[in-house]
C-alpha cells in the first residue's frame, strides 16, 4: 500500500495518506483533514533502506563498526 504525505497550503498541516495503488493517490482530490481546504500539495519523501552492507561507497555514512 502506497503511503503519500502531503502539505496543506491554507493551514500548512501535514498528513499522511493510504491508496491501494499510486494510480489512485494521483486521480484522488485530497483534502486537508484539519482545515478541509482543497488546497494541497503532494510531498516528496526520502526514503530509508535497511538491510545494506558496508561498504567501499558508504564508509562515511554515519554507521558505527561492531
Amino acid at each position: 500500500m502506497p503511503i503519500f504525505e502531503y502539505r496543506c497550503e491554507e493551514c500548512g498541516h501535514r498528513f499522511d495518506a493510504f491508496f491501494r495503488n499510486a494510480d489512485e493517490a494521483d486521480i484522488k482530490k485530497m483534502a486537508c483533514p484539519k482545515c478541509g481546504s482543497g488546497r494541497v500539495r503532494k510531498l516528496y519523501s526520502v526514503i530509508g533502506l535497511g538491510g545494506i552492507e558496508r561498504g567501499p561507497l558508504n564508509d562515511q555514512c554515519g554507521t558505527r563498526s561492531t
